[in-house]
């Protein structure tokens, strides 16, 4: 395989973000997550960015808020209300990842994989046989999960695990990726302050 060259930025929004609306689903989303393994809130939203090649402050965002349709859209991010995790990948998997992404912008939102997880197993092999070809519903964590996996980033039992819940999405990330952190932005020309 090809040395990695390039990156896919996981964004993520902990449970007191005040990104996040005072909202019954939000702190749902916190109350049913799984535990941290490091202590912190636990993540209750996830993103993909997807850098420009030529410059590092610039991409495009990809993802799904409760409700909406899936989006892919230029964005920036602000170190101090988000995570990231930067997963190495090659121009192969960041071009199919981006594939997969705008192949499924304007989906809906998955109302019942979000509402009733349990029935989700059942939709994980459909998913799988369907990446390539179908449009379908998503809710964050499953559209993160599946982007990656389609890019060859996860395999399949990485992506049922992770597609269930945001914080499953970092936990597999950072158990099966050679993710680094990051800020999903650059540090050129910003003098450093010690």
């Amino acid at each position: 395989m090809a040395a990695a060259n390039r990156k896919i930025v996981a964004c993520y929004l902990r449970s007191s973000s005040a990104l996040l609306d005072d909202h019954v689903l939000n702190r749902l989303a916190a109350r049913f997550a799984p535990s941290t393994h490091d202590g912190r809130e636990p993540v209750v939203h996830v993103e993909l960015f997807f850098p420009d090649k030529g410059n590092p402050d610039n991409g495009v965002s990809a993802g799904i808020h409760y409700g909406g349709q899936m989006f892919m859209h230029p964005k920036r991010f602000r170190r101090a209300d988000w995570t990231f995790q930067s997963i190495p990948a090659t121009e192969t998997q960041v071009a199919r990842a981006k594939q997969f992404c705008d192949r499924q912008k304007g989906a809906s939102f998955n109302h019942i994989g979000f509402f009733m997880p349990g029935m989700c197993n059942m939709g994980h092999s459909y998913r799988e046989r369907n990446l390539a070809t179908k449009k379908m519903p998503w809710y964050c964590s499953e559209l993160v999960a599946y982007t990656l996996m389609h890019a060859g980033l996860i395999d399949s039992h990485c992506a049922k695990r992770a597609r269930v819940h945001p914080q499953h999405v970092y936990d597999v990330i950072q158990d099966n990726c050679s993710v680094y952190v990051d800020c999903a932005r650059s540090f050129r020309n910003t003098p450093l302050e010690l």
